[in-house]
């Protein structure tokens, strides 16, 4: 196998490195519930990921029975900590790592790549999942969607390149790419001008194949290889 030519290697959280959709419907559907609104299913959770807890509370209510898309912005600004509560609560008790991931990870950091996360979830929140499933010392930084500031999150590159600061690489020099399973990744990398890999498997509200990714892996075992051949462009 070729080297991997990359010094940093970012992912991101829900739906790339962890199947976090069971706990996810578990709090939205606490939080509609106290609303008196129905619940959904996990499959439909997925496609509500990605850009933070508080636009997932506004789709599933535009979802539901509600016709006025301002009272479903008020109700779900309203019901944002009583899903935030819950699902702090409740973290890390059923969010799997993919399969193939742990080992994809040994690889990579046995090579003295250096990990990060780069999420639309709060911080906190990111860092204390990763800290109950016993991942946060595999990486260097944690980056959240509220990290940057308002309007800075994914897709930005904002955090991509706040990513690669932190873990003591050059804005534009030094060589880092990205994993993710969103349009919301695939379009932070490449405004931040870096080599982009998407899952197949995760909460993309697109199919995979149009995400326009610089390759698609469906499982980690091939990720490695991935890398590998991109790098050797």
């Amino acid at each position: 196998m070729k080297d991997i030519p990359y010094k940093i290697i970012g992912f991101d959280l829900d739906g790339t490195l962890l199947d976090t959709s069971m706990e996810l419907a578990a709090s939205l559907n606490h939080a509609l519930a106290h609303a008196g609104k129905p619940h959904v299913d996990k499959k439909s959770v997925r496609s509500l990921v990605g850009m933070g807890a508080r636009h997932m509370l506004e789709m599933a209510l535009n979802d539901s029975d509600s016709n006025d898309q301002n009272d479903d912005q008020d109700l779900a600004k309203s019901l944002l900590p009583v899903l935030i509560d819950h699902y702090e609560a409740n973290l890390g008790r059923n969010s799997p790592a993919f399969d193939g991931l742990i080992d994809a990870m040994d690889f990579l950091q046995g090579q003295d790549i250096k990990l990060a996360v780069v999420t639309n979830k709060f911080e906190n929140l990111a860092v204390k999942l990763l800290t109950n499933v016993g991942m946060i010392d595999r990486f260097i930084t944690v980056i959240g969607g509220d990290t940057m500031g308002k309007g800075r999150s994914k897709p930005k590159r904002d955090p991509i390149d706040e990513m690669i600061r932190r873990c003591g690489g050059v804005v534009d020099e030094t060589p880092a790419a990205f994993i993710g399973d969103s349009i919301f990744d695939i379009k932070a990398a490449k405004n931040a001008g870096i080599t982009n890999v998407a899952v197949s498997f995760g909460f993309s509200h697109h199919p995979v194949e149009e995400l326009g990714a610089d390759a698609i892996i469906d499982h980690y075992d091939q990720l490695v290889p991935a890398l590998a051949q991109l790098g050797g462009r």
